[in-house]
Formats: C-alpha cells, structure tokens, sequence
C-alpha cells in the first residue's frame, strides 16, 4: 500500500513519505492546500483538482492537475449543495454539518473534535469510525475527495487562489468594511448587501441533535447577527452626520428588524428621522418603541432613549442647515487576525509606550465607550501610552464562534493584536478575567510584556482548598441561572459596583452591557471558561515587572485573592486601596490610575 501511495505521489508531482501508514501521504500546503478563508460563514467555493475514488476516501489520491471543481454551500438557511453550478442531492445532515463546519474553520481539525461535535453521546472509538463512515458517503455523493485527512486530522482540500466567495462571506466582509471605513466608496455597495432582509441569518432553520454542534451554531449565528448590527448602526451614524438622514432612517428600521428589544436601533432612528425635519416621526419611532418595551418586558425606555429623543426633539427646532453632526460614539474599530477568527479593538493616544487593557467577563467596545466614566479613564491614560482595548473572542465585537473560550484563546488574542499594531513589547493591564489572560501571556510570551498590572484579579476561577477566595461549583451554577433567568437587566450590579447600584442611568448601561456582550445562550460558555480558568502554577515563573491593584471591599474578587498573587509572583508590588467597587472606571480612580502611571514610569528602559 505504502510503494503504491508513493507512486501515485510522483505521478502527481508530490514528494512521497517514508513514514509508516498512519504518516500522512499528502500534507496541506502542497496539492491539498487549504484555499484562503475569506468569511465566518456561507457559501464556501474551493476549488478543486478532478480526482479518482479509492477504497479510502481520507487517503485519495490526485491523478493529475484535472479540471477544477466548485462547491458552493449556500448557508444562510437551510444548507444547499452545489458542485459546479449543479446542486447535488447531499440529504446526510451531519454531511452537510461537516462541510460546513470545515469549511468555516478552514484549517486541519482534529478528528476527535469533529466526533464529539458531531456524535458527542456516542463512545469515542465509535464516533471516529461513524466519521470515516460519513467522509467516504459525502465524497462518493460529490463525485470527488473533498474531504482529505491524515491520521489525526481532516480538512477541505483545495488549492490555493481558488476563488472562495459566499454570501454570508460578502456580509461578513461588508460588515468590516463598514465598521473600519464607513466613508469610503465601497461602503454604499457594502450597506446594500447589509440591508437585505436575511442579511444576519446563518443556517437558519437548520439543526443536529447534538449539544456540541448547537452550541457552535449558535455562537456563528450570534457572531453573525452581531457584527451586522454594529455595522448598520456605525452606518447610520455616519449617514445621518453626512447628509444622508434617509438612508441612515433604513439601516436603522433594518437594526430594529432584527432585534426589536435592543436600544441601539430606535435610538438610530430617533436621531435619523429628526435630521430628516420629520416631527411626526421622531413622535412615532418613540412611542412605538416605548409601547414594545412595555408590552415585551414591562419596562420604560431606557436612559440612552430617552436622551435620543430628546436630542432629536431639540434638533427639530434647528434650521437644517445648522443641524451639527453628532460625534461618532467611539474611535474606529479594528481587526486583528487570530487563527480562528478576528479580534476587535480599539486605540487611542500616541504614547511610546503600548498599554494593551482586557476588561472582565462582560467586553463590548462600544458600549464601554458610553460610559463616560471609562472614557474618562481611557482618555486619561492615552496622555501616556498608546491605549489598545481589546474585545476577546467570544464577546464584544470580536468572533464568538468558538465552542469554549479559554485562557489560551485570550492569549492569541493579545498576539493577535500585538501584531496588528506592529509593536515587539506591550504592557497588559488586566481587569478580574482579563488579568489571568495577562498573566498566562506573560508566561508564554515573557520577551513580549514589558510589565503587568492586575486589578481585581484572581489566578482560579473554582474554589479549591488551597484557594478559598474563588466560587464554588454551586454558586457559580446559582449565579448562571440568576443571569439566565434575569436576562435583559442590570444583573448582578450591586455585587460589582455598590456604588451605582441604586444609579438608574448605570443599571441602563450595564444592562445593556450584558445584553450585548454575550447572547443569553452563551452566558454558559463564559462562565465555564472562569470556572477552567487556573493560572496558579504560572506565577512562581513570571519575569515581569507586576503590579496588583486591589480594592478592600471589592466582593466579586476577594482581598485573600490579591495577596496571593503577590506572595506568588517574583517581586511584585501589592497595593491595597480604599473603596468595594471591582470595575475600575468607579469609585476613587484617581488613585488606581496614580499608582499605575507610578508603576510604568519606575520601569521604563532607561534611555
């Protein structure tokens, strides 16, 4: 078998391996390299050289260049197969889930991953084997291998440069292309692919019994919808401030199709249909809203309404001419590459030296950047550093499409962005989960930080005996539903900040924090990853500078959880501060800022 792979390698121009038969034949990067992914998901086009069938689908073998195919997943509903412009009456639902699974991550994938997402009840040995079973039917019903593996891994074959394009990937790539660029020239090409109503949708109607899948789908669809939404409401503001208040009014009736309960989009439209001179309408937009707020969750509009409506009821008595733009809400929005996705961030100041910030388990750029007291705070550093805040993976503005957040996927993250930014060291400040990512960067990436500041941070996220400052298993299974069954609202704000609790304009704010950092259905994922969460063995190893910041009453991380990280880490310096609020943006900020300034003007490199 081994000779007869082998001459068929050089026949195809390959160079054959000597290793045993469970050694890959045919490496990704030669004839079954992976084509370049250009979007999260859609219609994936790979093209491909014409191939025979063996008894072995993982293990085809190209009998020449051939002519190239072309598989089309059409994935906004329910998934369609076509090859060569034909569809192909592919009706196994985990062959279709395959496919597109793969062709969304676009890279080699373990097998084992693949069975557990698939089959995740069936015993290990049998899911592998029900996924050979499942690649060899969906090759013989495309007439073609293109699924390929090696003893540990599958992916969709394809050559490079061929050609990938998708609906649901142009969406994607108009959403970016709004949210970085709103006035280029593109933009009003990329706003019509936005604007069509099923431009957030993703698999729709389409599922497998499977919790592992379901919860990978629903991440790509929350991604989806969300980086839609951001897009649109970046879109309208920059309409309404240059001129364009009509078409701003549609983004904005398109924002509110696809999540009614959400402000952003009535807000948008208050503001559109005033610059518009249109009274009646601006009455309309908000009694509509106000009545769907009352009927669906029994509430009054929130404070971020009701400013709206007020500013646009303000701008209606203004002659049009004198109409000012209204600011745009952040900075621009950035995109880093990671390996699975993209991670959003921002950057503000000009400093020479990068202060790279990871806030807790809520993130969400945008809406942090409402928050006038974190603006206060962001602008106040950016007199002496070059500020990065940055969204991970699984909340905010960045992908949210993997299955499990973890520690190391921050830690990608944070090179991600580093790279982005063109810089060879950073320092990381990291606030409660944010300061355990830093910590585990700083571990694996010691060359890359220059310093560590830790506010409000725990090493392990599960309590154990030799770690009592941290939640038990139950409490956080209790905390999990509270947040579930209260979704919507200003959960758990008096235990993060007893300062604001009783402040209606901050329960707003952080209810809507909540809301648009994560989906209801990946609130799980969240707090599983701060559960996992364990950096303890790292800190013996750090060889940074490290300062850890703690307020006394914080009681969402413990006092116990600051000294520890003192005692543990080589030379770092605690500071013990007054006040019970675990952001950083409340309470006396004054002076956690001082003592950061102190910190990184101690250490910087003497010139």
């Amino acid at each position: 078998m081994t000779r007869t792979l082998d001459m068929a390698c050089l026949v195809a121009g390959i160079p054959p391996t000597r290793g045993g038969r469970d050694t890959p034949w045919c490496a990704p990067g030669r004839a079954g390299a992976l084509s370049q992914r250009n979007a999260v998901a859609g219609v994936y086009n790979f093209s491909m050289p014409t191939t025979g069938t063996t008894n072995d689908a993982m293990n085809a073998v190209p009998r020449g260049p051939g002519v190239p195919r072309r598989i089309d997943i059409r994935c906004k509903g329910y998934p369609v197969v076509h090859v060569d412009g034909r569809p192909v009456a592919l009706k196994l639902k985990r062959g279709l889930a395959l496919l597109v699974y793969l062709g969304e991550l676009a890279r080699q994938v373990s097998r084992t991953q693949l069975a557990e997402t698939l089959w995740p009840d069936a015993p290990p040995d049998t899911a592998r084997a029900r996924l050979r079973r499942l690649c060899h039917e969906v090759n013989g019903v495309l007439g073609f291998d293109a699924l390929v593996g090696d003893a540990d891994t599958l992916w969709l074959d394809a050559l490079e440069g061929g050609g990938a394009s998708s609906d649901v990937a142009r969406v994607r790539r108009s959403a970016q292309q709004l949210i970085a660029a709103p006035d280029d020239a593109r933009s009003h090409e990329a706003l019509e692919q936005l604007l069509a109503g099923d431009s957030h949708r993703v698999l729709d109607g389409f599922g497998l019994d499977s919790d592992v899948f379901s919860a990978w789908l629903d991440a790509r669809r929350s991604e989806q919808e969300r980086l839609v939404v951001r897009a649109l409401s970046r879109a309208a503001e920059h309409l309404c401030a240059s001129g364009q208040p009509a078409l701003a009014a549609e983004a904005a009736a398109r924002l509110i199709a696809i999540d009614a309960l959400a402000d952003l989009g009535h807000a948008v439209l208050l503001t559109a249909r005033a610059r518009l001179g249109d009274a009646a309408g601006v009455e309309a937009a908000y009694f509509a809203c106000a009545d769907l707020l009352r009927e669906e969750l029994g509430i009054r509009p929130s404070a971020y309404i009701e400013a709206a409506y007020a500013e646009a009821r303000a701008q209606l008595t203004v002659l049009p001419e004198q109409r000012a733009a209204r600011p745009s809400l952040s900075p621009p929005i950035r995109f880093a590459d990671a390996v699975d996705g993209s991670v959003a961030y921002l950057e503000l100041g000009g400093g020479d030296t990068t202060l790279v910030i990871l806030f807790g388990l809520w993130s969400h750029l945008e809406v942090a950047w409402e928050e006038p007291r974190i603006r206060a705070v962001l602008d106040r550093l950016a007199r002496s550093f070059r500020v990065v805040l940055v969204d991970r993976r699984g909340t905010g503005l960045s992908d949210r499409a993997d299955q499990q957040q973890s520690i190391r996927a921050g830690v990608e993250d944070i090179d991600a962005v580093r790279r982005a930014l063109g810089v060879e060291q950073v320092w990381l400040l990291g606030n409660s989960v944010g300061g355990a990512i830093a910590i585990e960067y700083a571990s694996v990436f010691p060359t890359r930080v220059q310093g560590l500041m830790l506010y409000g941070t725990s090493a392990r996220g599960t309590w154990a005996p030799d770690y009592p400052w941290a939640l038990t298993e139950q409490q956080q299974k209790k905390w999990l539903h509270e947040l579930q069954s209260s979704w919507g609202g200003a959960t758990s704000l008096a235990q993060f900040a007893p300062s604001m609790a009783n402040d209606q304009a901050t329960r707003d704010w952080w209810a809507r924090m909540l809301r648009q950092s994560a989906s209801k259905n990946g609130i799980p994922l969240l707090l599983r990853a701060l559960g996992g969460m364990d950096v303890c063995a790292r800190l013996p190893a750090l060889q940074v500078p490290a300062l850890v910041l703690q307020r006394k009453g914080d009681f969402i991380v413990r006092e116990g959880a600051a000294r520890y990280l003192a005692t543990h880490i080589p030379g770092a310096q605690l500071v013990l501060l007054e006040g019970d609020d675990h952001p950083l943006w409340y309470g006396d900020t004054a002076s956690v800022l001082d003592e950061m300034e102190r910190f990184v003007q101690a250490h910087r490199p003497v010139s």
